[in-house]
């Protein structure tokens, strides 16, 4: 999936355009995910998480509830496929910045990097969105939320922050989208070497939206899951569990 196409499709991943409707737990309170454990019988997808067909034209990614070594976990099978899940949520990232998940990637398609339009593919991804003031945005990134709205029906956040699992670039790299600034790409984990095994992260959100964008964040507004190989036409395995925000 070219650049164009992907901030095309993050938009409507985490602006929330249309999604197939899901069984929802109660609110869950302010700074919190609903957690993968909180199932229902029967449930494919955890409560409080919507899924997103971002390019019709392309295989939906599959996504659903499953247990893997002990956790309750969301299995994504990415097989030619892109979509994604979404979570609305209200976090303040300054009472709680502390993003911490745990994800299992089974393969890493060789040569896959956000640095390449036509490889832009990741096994795994954990977006974050950001609600701001849209009057400090350049007169650029201005056009370019406006463009995304004309075509596709839904606003831009105001700042998209996505870690990434790549198979190049090096853990820490910053790599921005090339049309705004406002969507920044930060990898947490390159190459397969670590594949095939879980592992742990735990990010202070405020610190990487001060070191990606400069300034303050606003509220955060949605948190988005995403598993796709559409341009390399492979299949990937992919597991997401225990995703939470806390304060410390």
């Amino acid at each position: 999936m070219d650049r164009r196409h992907w901030c095309l499709a993050a938009a409507g991943l985490l602006a929330g355009c249309g999604g197939v409707p899901v069984r929802r737990a109660p609110d869950s309170p302010a700074g919190s995910l609903p957690p993968f454990s909180a199932m229902y019988r029967g449930a494919v997808l955890p409560a409080g998480w919507l899924p997103h067909v971002m390019r019709r034209d392309r295989a939906p990614t599959r996504y659903s509830l499953d247990e893997r070594d002990g956790r309750a976990a969301v299995h994504a099978i990415a097989d030619r496929s892109t979509s994604g899940l979404r979570c609305d949520v209200d976090i303040d990232p300054k009472a709680t910045p502390w993003l911490s998940w745990e994800w299992r990637v089974d393969q890493v398609p060789a040569g896959a990097s956000v640095e390449d339009d036509d490889r832009d593919d990741s096994p795994a991804r954990v977006v974050v969105a950001f609600d701001g003031d849209v009057s400090t945005l350049s007169l650029r990134d201005r056009l370019f939320r406006d463009t995304v709205e004309l075509f596709t029906g839904t606003t831009l956040p105001f700042a998209t922050l996505m870690y990434v699992w790549d198979a190049k670039a090096p853990p820490e790299s910053v790599v921005a989208y090339p049309r705004t600034a406002r969507v920044q790409y930060l990898v947490v984990e390159s190459g397969a070497e670590r594949a095939g095994r879980w592992l742990g992260y735990r990010r202070d959100v405020l610190a990487d939206y001060r070191r990606v964008f400069g300034g303050e964040p606003g509220r955060i507004r949605h948190v988005g899951l995403l598993a796709d190989t559409d341009d390399l036409k492979v299949r990937t395995d992919t597991w997401f569990a225990n995703l939470a925000f806390s304060a410390a």
